[in-house]
């Protein structure tokens, strides 16, 4: 796709919706008029441009503070069980539904339109597909949910109805996801959806509940578990898509997560542009300066480049002193964590400036600092004028998806690691994983609910690959593993050289998990207004 074309259509789409006269300043959701709107191909465009600004990535360096891969240096009241019910709002109020609602009313009105069916379709299968990743927000939040098709008024009786169980929900979900990846086209115009990103998205929401059923004991699990493997295979059979690699093994992971544009990195299945004094961002600068950073526990996971874990490889040369760490390791820790043999900026005629680490202040608490999503340019880190693209969904996830899905299935062999996980080895030259695992790690999870060697690995890798892309907490929640950032490595930082004691974030605290946490309460005020939504999720009842 040309970036060119990209940039006229943002340009477009910016102007429809930050401009003067934006389209939903224009047309507010209750004031359309139905006599004069519902009629051109350009009105449903129109319409569907608003849930696009949803697809923003921009600040999920963050997400993953509440998981024992990062902390910040402001300890995450939910995660350490400090989290108090709200009495409204918080994910349920009236606001928090409006993306649901919007897509509601635009499904039952489109019909109205005269227009090429392929397009009319196209911008159907859009909102289909926005209605999917909503409503499997909501689930991720608070499992059983009500599913609406209207759009509602205050007087609507749906407004009493009680809760759908997660299974209906999910289903639902699933048949507007098949909506889109039938409408939707098959490669990405114009910076808008294609087939494969709503596959995408059903192949993580699919392993998603999988297997959170699966290790729940509830029923159902292998059907979704299934449907994740169709989506994802539908992916990579499609052949559209590839790892992103230049052969620079110490580099490209990283430069994987810093490009002006992905028109032509086959790893993007949906990518958000950024234009020069159009769209700009502030990812850099924020990333840098987000207070965050990565944990004990998490550098500690990365196996050394002999393929082996830290308790058995020779090669590891311990942590007495900092870069000692990193030394022998899997290429991608130092394309995740920063190190002072690394530019932390590169000034515009080219010089490079270094930081000594590990440092403990606001920007970095633990002392390993975030370098993964961050670019040292000095033009990227101006104040909301960077204009890297933000990738959105990308192939290497897809593959993990399948492998994982595969494993707990009990279908993963040699074959499917081959095509899924060692080319992801590949890229930074680290020994493929044998369906036969032949070590045994002293330090793997102590999950709550066993597993195998082999999904012990592939876990592990799921961890180093996907690390601050916002999805570690969901896959603890899903493997019923909360109960690993009881880990006190989970909130430690790195040796301090001045002591040679590791660092303490939250110094005479230990994080006590609570099932509860597995989702998020019901507001207070909710339950008065509508007593069908009852009971409350569990161990949030007093």
């Amino acid at each position: 796709m040309n970036k060119y074309i990209i940039i006229t259509v943002v340009i477009s789409f910016l102007g429809l919706i930050s401009c003067n006269d934006d389209f939903m300043e224009r047309y507010p959701k209750d004031k359309i008029n139905d006599e004069t709107y519902w009629h051109t191909e350009s009105d449903l465009k129109n319409f569907a441009n608003q849930f696009y600004t949803t697809l923003d990535n921009m600040d999920v360096y963050s997400v993953d503070d509440n998981s024992d891969n990062q902390a910040n240096r402001s300890k995450n009241s939910f995660s350490w069980n400090e989290y108090t019910i709200p009495s409204s709002g918080d994910g349920w109020g009236k606001s928090d539904w409006s993306n649901i609602r919007n897509c509601n009313y635009f499904l039952s009105r489109y019909h109205t339109v005269n227009g090429q069916q392929s397009i009319i379709n196209q911008y159907v299968g859009e909102v289909y597909f926005f209605k999917a990743k909503f409503y499997y927000e909501k689930v991720l939040r608070y499992g059983d949910v009500p599913w609406l098709t209207e759009d509602l008024t205050t007087s609507s009786k749906e407004l009493q109805e009680k809760r759908d169980d997660r299974s209906i929900v999910m289903d639902s979900i699933c048949a507007c996801l098949d909506n889109a990846i039938k409408w939707l086209p098959e490669d990405m115009r114009e910076s808008r959806l294609s087939k494969y990103a709503a596959l995408a998205l059903k192949s993580r929401a699919c392993l998603f509940e999988g297997t959170w059923r699966k290790y729940r004991n509830l029923d159902q699990s292998e059907k979704f578990l299934k449907r994740s493997i169709e989506a994802s295979e539908a992916i990579i059979n499609s052949g559209k898509f590839e790892l992103y690699q230049t052969g620079d093994v110490k580099e490209d992971y990283h430069a994987l997560f810093n490009q002006q544009d992905y028109t032509d990195n086959k790893e993007a299945i949906f990518f958000v542009s950024y234009i020069t004094d159009k769209r700009m961002n502030n990812r850099p600068r924020s990333a840098r300066e987000a207070g965050t950073g990565m944990t004990k526990d998490f550098v500690e996971s990365f196996l050394c480049k002999d393929g082996l874990p830290i308790e058995l490889s020779s090669l590891y040369k311990g942590d007495a002193k900092f870069m000692d760490e990193f030394e022998n390791r899997d290429p991608r820790l130092k394309q995740c964590v920063y190190t002072p043999d690394r530019p932390i900026a590169i000034l515009p005629d080219g010089s490079k400036e270094y930081e000594n680490s590990p440092v403990f202040n606001n920007m970095t608490f633990t002392g390993y600092r975030l370098y993964k999503l961050y670019s040292p340019l000095s033009e990227d880190n101006e104040y909301i004028k960077c204009t890297l693209d933000d990738l959105v969904y990308r192939y290497g996830e897809v593959l993990l998806n399948y492998a994982e899905a595969k494993a707990e299935l009990g279908e993963c062999d040699q074959t499917v690691l081959d095509k899924t996980i060692n080319k992801l080895r590949d890229r930074v030259a680290m020994p493929h994983m044998n369906v036969n695992i032949d070590f045994i790690d002293p330090n793997w999870p102590d999950w709550e609910v066993g597993v195998s060697p082999l999904i012990n690995e592939i876990r592990r890798e799921r961890r180093v690959e996907l690390a601050c892309e916002g999805l570690r907490w969901n896959d603890l929640c899903r493997w019923k593993a909360g109960k690993l950032l009881e880990n006190v490595k989970s909130y430690l930082g790195a040796r301090d050289p001045e002591t040679g004691e590791y660092r303490i974030l939250y110094s005479g605290m230990t994080r006590v998990w609570n099932d509860r946490l597995y989702l998020y309460p019901i507001p207070t005020d909710e339950l008065t207004y509508n007593p069908n939504l009852k009971p409350q999720n569990p161990g949030w009842e007093n």
